[in-house]
């Protein structure tokens, strides 16, 4: 079974929920999906600490286009 974080509603919802476009998923469990938002501002405290390290290093910001 697929679970997501509805981001509608703010809770987890099975398979049958919210349309993709209001929701974020699938995650194998319903605690992972549970824990959704607070894994992707991880993921970005990690990317903007990429992102510096960078411009420190080669002296610009990345640009992705």
């Amino acid at each position: 079974m697929a679970w997501y974080w509805c981001l509608e509603h703010h809770c987890v919802e099975e398979s049958l929920g919210c349309g993709s476009s209001s929701r974020i998923g699938p995650y194998d469990s319903e605690a992972q999906a549970q824990n959704a938002l607070s894994r992707i501002h991880e993921r970005e405290k990690e990317q903007t600490a990429r992102d510096e390290s960078d411009e420190k290093k080669y002296g610009k910001k990345r640009t992705w286009w």
